[in-house]
C-alpha cells in the first residue's frame, strides 16, 4: 500500500549495543563483588624497598650513637591485606625501619625489620628477605690536627728545586692551618697526624703556590686508609712552598788599624770555617762572593789569642751552613813581644778645643805591650813610641778624669801595641791668646 511506512532494524540494532554496555558494566561489578565478598584478601609483593635506618627518637640517638655500617640497603617484602587497602601498594606506601630496642652501646648487632604502612592501612607482613639486617654502631667524633702543634704537616717530596736554588719543608705554609676529621671513635682516635701532599711533580726556581693536593691520615708512621673516616675540608688544601737562592760564600774580616802607617797585608791569617752557604730570596747575593764577618781591632790582636766572630743574618740572606761563629786565625810564626814602658814627655794630647789646656799628670805608662816580627822587636826601645789622646773623642769639661791613649810606633809598619792604656789629664779653661808649650821635663808651660 502506497501510504503505509516501512520498518526499519535501526532501533533494534541501538537496543542491542546498549544492552551490550549493560551487561559488561553489570558483569564488572558483580566481578568487583565477588572480589569483594568471595575473596576479601589479597597478597602484594614489593621488591628492593629502601631500609630507613633513622635512629630519631632511639636511646641510640639520645646518646650520641650513630650507624657506622650496615649489610642491607633494601628488603623484599609480601604483604596481606584487605583488597580493597593494598591491591594497588607499591614501594612508597610501605617504610622498612629497625628495631632499636636492643642497641645500648656501640657495636655490631643483629636487628629485625619492622614494616608498617605509610597510609597507616592495617597489612600483615607474611615474608620478608632479609628479615634482620647486620649493623654497626659507634660513637661519632671529631678530631682536629694543626700545623701549630705539629700534628698537620707538608709533603713536598715531589717537589724539587732547581740548579742553585733550595726549598725548606720546614716553611712550607699551609692554609688551612688546621685540619678537621670525621668518623667513628675508635676509628679516628688511630689517627696521630695528618699530611698534605703536593700532587703533580715540578722543578721551581721561584716561590710556588698549589692548591692540587690531598691529604693522608698517619697513625704513627703507618697509613690510615679508612672510606669510614672522612676530612672536613670544603675547599681542600693550598700551599705556599718558599724557594730559595742558594750560595757559598767565603769569610773575611776588616782589620781595623788605629794609625795609618799600619800595613795591613803584613798580618797573615785564616778563617774557620773559610766560607758558609746562604739562602736568600733577593738577587743581591747573586753579585756577592765574600761576606766581612765583622771588625779585629789591632789593639785587641795578642801573639797567642784567635778571634772569634759571630756569623750573623741579615735582611736579605740567612746562614744555613750549620756554624754559628768563626775562628781567625793569625800566623804569628816568628812573632814576639817585648814589654816597654814611655814618660811624660811622650803622651800627646792632640786636637785640643780652642779655649782648653790639657796637661797630662800621669808621669809614666808602664807594660806597654809590643808585637811585630821578632827580627824587628829585637830593634825597638820605648824611644820608639807614642802615645797620644784625641780630645775629639770626648766632650771637654774642666777638672781631672781619666783618659785613653792610643800608643803606636810611627817608624814601623808591621807592629803595634796590644792593649788600651790611661792616663791622668787635668783640664782648664784658658784664654784664647795663652799658648802652651812643653818643657824639658815634659811638663806644660803658658806664655802670654
Amino acid at each position: 500500500m502506497a501510504g503505509r511506512v516501512k520498518k526499519t532494524d535501526k532501533p533494534l540494532a541501538e537496543n542491542n549495543l546498549f544492552m551490550l554496555i549493560i551487561s559488561v558494566v553489570s558483569a564488572f561489578i558483580l566481578w568487583i563483588v565477588l572480589s569483594l565478598t568471595a575473596f576479601p584478601e589479597t597478597t602484594v609483593v614489593l621488591r628492593e624497598v629502601p631500609i630507613d635506618y633513622s635512629l630519631d627518637g632511639s636511646y641510640a640517638d639520645v646518646t650520641g650513637i650513630s650507624v657506622l655500617d650496615m649489610s642491607d640497603t633494601t628488603a623484599n617484602v609480601r604483604i596481606n591485606g584487605q583488597r580493597y587497602l593494598i591491591g594497588d601498594y607499591s614501594n612508597d606506601d610501605i617504610h622498612i625501619g629497625i628495631n632499636l630496642d636492643t642497641v645500648r652501646a656501640p657495636g655490631v648487632y643483629d636487628l629485625p625489620l619492622v614494616v608498617t604502612s605509610t597510609n597507616g592501612d592495617a597489612i600483615d607482613v607474611d615474608t620478608i628477605e632479609p628479615s634482620t639486617v647486620k649493623v654497626e654502631f659507634d660513637y661519632m667524633i671529631t678530631k682536629s690536627f694543626s700545623v701549630a702543634d705539629g700534628t698537620l704537616t707538608a709533603d713536598i717530596s715531589n717537589i724539587s728545586a732547581a740548579d742553585g736554588y733550595i726549598v725548606d719543608p720546614a716553611e712550607v705554609i699551609i692554609e688551612p692551618s688546621v685540619v678537621e676529621i670525621y668518623g667513628p671513635r675508635d676509628y679516628v682516635n688511630q689517627v696521630t697526624s695528618c699530611e698534605v701532599k703536593v700532587q703533580s711533580g715540578a722543578t721551581v726556581m721561584t716561590t710556588l703556590q698549589t692548591s692540587n693536593t690531598s691529604v693522608t691520615l698517619y697513625n704513627g708512621e703507618n697509613i690510615v686508609n679508612d672510606s669510614k673516616i672522612s676530612v672536613q675540608s670544603e675547599n681542600g688544601f693550598a700551599l705556599t712552598i718558599p724557594v730559595y737562592m742558594r750560595k757559598d760564600m767565603k769569610l773575611d774580616v776588616e782589620i781595623q788599624t788605629y794609625f795609618d802607617q799600619f800595613d795591613i797585608s803584613s798580618l797573615k791569617y785564616t778563617i774557620n770555617p773559610s766560607e758558609i752557604t746562604v739562602r736568600s730570596q733577593s738577587d743581591r747575593i747573586s753579585n756577592i762572593d765574600e761576606i766581612t764577618l765583622g771588625y779585629v781591632d789591632l789593639r785587641s790582636l795578642d801573639i797567642r789569642s784567635n778571634i772569634i766572630l759571630p756569623i750573623n743574618n741579615t735582611d736579605y740572606y740567612t746562614n744555613i751552613s750549620g756554624y754559628d761563629t768563626a775562628t781567625v786565625t793569625f800566623d804569628f810564626e816568628n812573632y814576639s813581644t817585648k814589654t816597654l814602658t814611655i814618660n811624660n814627655s811622650q803622651i800627646y794630647p792632640i786636637n785640643v778645643p780652642n779655649g782648653y789646656q790639657v796637661d797630662v799628670e800621669t808621669d809614666r805608662i808602664n807594660n806597654i805591650k809590643v808585637i811585630g816580627p821578632s827580627e824587628i822587636i829585637e830593634q825597638i826601645d820605648s824611644k820608639d813610641l807614642i802615645a797620644q789622646i784625641d780630645m775629639l773623642d770626648y766632650n771637654i769639661t774642666e777638672g781631672f778624669r781619666m783618659y785613653t791613649v792610643t800608643v803606636y810606633l810611627p817608624m814601623y809598619n808591621n807592629c803595634w801595641c796590644c792593649g788600651t792604656y790611661q792616663v791622668a789629664c787635668n783640664v782648664q779653661q784658658v784664654d784664647d791668646n795663652q799658648t802652651v808649650q812643653r818643657n824639658d821635663d815634659g811638663n806644660a808651660a803658658d806664655n802670654q
